[in-house]
């Protein structure tokens, strides 16, 4: 007779093991963060800071990815980021915490919305004198593709600082400005 197979235990599942203190990564310092991760970990971190309105540590996360600079691209994107931190991070103004309209200017055409953009733009340069304001104007017009326009406050914001001819030069937003043959001479190509 053959014996008959006893059927196996079924394997007791393991005792849980009870949560460890280790901290989520949101609450890590910035010290914590370089020594274990990646300049793009820590811009993730510095990105997740921002969006929770930790202003003093995203200013430090950012600070820490434009030191380490080995991803230009990232860098320049964290010292965009950084701006709007450090101004986040400052207390609120006595005179009712009025924003930079330059800074809530970016802030919009960053976002798409070119109507709000263009609205502080012209609420904020009173008496036409703030270069800033002239080439974030034009950049607005080129992205609408308005070439008239565009040209015409770049050629103001050119006049107002001569370096903004070199700016928008290398200015992805003034690509299809650039390559047309009427305003080329705005960028100092012939």
């Amino acid at each position: 007779m053959a014996k008959r197979k006893q059927p196996e235990k079924p394997e007791t599942p393991e005792k849980e093991k009870p949560k460890g203190t280790a901290k989520p990564a949101a609450v890590r310092t910035a010290a914590q963060v370089q020594t274990t991760g990646s300049v793009l970990d820590i811009f993730a971190e510095a990105l997740a800071a921002l969006n929770g309105k930790d202003w003093k540590r995203a200013v430090t996360l950012f600070e820490s990815v434009i030191e380490q600079d080995d991803l230009p691209e990232i860098s320049g994107r964290a010292r965009q980021f950084l701006a709007i931190a450090r101004q986040k991070a400052q207390p609120e103004k006595d005179d009712g915490g009025d924003q930079d309209p330059y800074l809530q200017a970016v802030v919009a055409k960053n976002r798409g919305d070119f109507e709000r953009a263009l609205e502080l733009a012209k609420k904020g340069d009173k008496g036409g004198k703030d270069d800033r304001f002239a080439y974030l104007v034009a950049s607005i017009h080129a992205l609408e593709n308005r070439t008239e326009e565009a040209a015409e406050a770049l050629s103001r914001a050119v006049e107002l600082n001569s370096k903004n001819r070199i700016h928008a030069f290398h200015d992805a937003d003034f690509n299809g400005l650039r390559n047309n043959r009427d305003y080329r001479h705005l960028f100092g190509l012939s």
